[in-house]
């Protein structure tokens, strides 16, 4: 009586360890690691100075231009996925963590500011490197940033110094 005990204990313990093994098979693959972050610069037309993302108030951030150093309130990230042609992504501050953002409350000197990351077309964008122009989606006034010689960085339709030149880091 004692091995036939013995017997129903191995059979049980085997077909467990069946059990178990044929569980690995059926769990899904791990989930695949988001790719690396493609970092950019985009330099103003005099070449001197960058798109920075600064100081945090609360959940929004200043945007403004400074002498290029290199640092991660320099970089910024395309991020999104956009099927059309010409695609309008986010751009997030590697410093900040915030994304671009603009408004298109009028023709000129619309606001440019980071915060939280939406999906909306205030904070999308497109370079296109033709042209040297970064611009938003907005549709009503096809809204690009521009820049001015004391550093602050606005968007508009009327025209200013739209050229920038971006650069993967």
């Amino acid at each position: 009586m004692h091995m036939t005990w013995i017997k129903n204990r191995l059979s049980a313990g085997a077909a467990a360890l069946v059990v178990a093994g044929g569980l690995g098979v059926l769990q899904p693959a791990p989930a695949q690691a988001a790719p690396a972050p493609s970092y950019w610069f985009f330099v103003d037309g005099s070449r001197e100075r960058c798109l920075t993302g600064g100081k945090i108030d609360g959940a929004t951030s200043r945007v403004f231009l400074t002498k290029c150093n290199g640092s991660n309130f320099q970089k910024w990230d395309w991020r999104g996925d956009d099927p059309n042609q010409r695609p309008y992504e986010q751009l997030q501050n590697k410093a900040t963590g915030l994304c671009l953002a603009t408004d298109n409350e009028s023709m000129e000197n619309n606001a440019v500011w980071a915060s939280q990351c939406e999906w909306r077309k205030g904070m999308r964008f497109h370079y296109d490197g033709a042209t040297n122009t970064l611009c938003s989606a907005l549709t009503n006034y096809s809204t690009c940033l521009v820049t001015e010689p004391n550093g602050a960085v606005h968007g508009s339709t009327e025209g200013g110094w739209m050229e920038w030149w971006g650069s993967p880091v």
